[in-house]
């Protein structure tokens, strides 16, 4: 047997074993901003933060969606996220566990909150705090 052609083939099991360690990966990046910015996002139920905000994940698909601000309307909605055409198979291997660097898959949501409509019992509330200020400013002496 020759030595040098064992070393060899040695070298190239651990090259090739040590192939996948070496290998990339897809960071999935979803990125939530809201106007007017600061509400509470929720993910799947899960709080993830105030906007702006972003959150990584690991499958695509169907997710629920939660925007939320004091004074307007929440925001709930089923959200689709899509892989790229580099994540559809067979071309998901290549990316996931060949390339040596990272790519990053990147979702940017923007929503546009509505200000909540005002009740009849908020706006009688406001009504009877000013007759009441206007009553106290009327009886107090100047």
């Amino acid at each position: 047997y020759d030595p040098l052609m064992v070393r060899r083939a040695v070298l190239l099991l651990l090259a090739l074993a040590a192939l996948p360690c070496l290998g990339g990966c897809v960071e999935r990046i979803l990125a939530v901003r809201s106007e007017p910015p600061g509400a509470q996002v929720y993910l799947d139920g899960e709080k993830i933060g105030l906007t702006p905000c972003e959150v990584k994940y690991l499958w695509y698909g169907t997710r629920e969606l939660v925007v939320e601000l004091p004074g307007y309307r929440l925001v709930s909605e089923l959200v689709t996220l899509s892989p790229p055409w580099w994540q559809v198979l067979p071309l998901d291997f290549v990316t996931d566990v060949l390339i040596p660097f990272t790519i990053t898959d990147r979702v940017d949501l923007v929503r546009t909150l509505e200000p909540a409509p005002v009740s009849k019992e908020e706006v009688q509330e406001v009504l009877r705090r000013a007759d009441d200020l206007r009553r106290r400013a009327a009886a107090s002496p100047p």
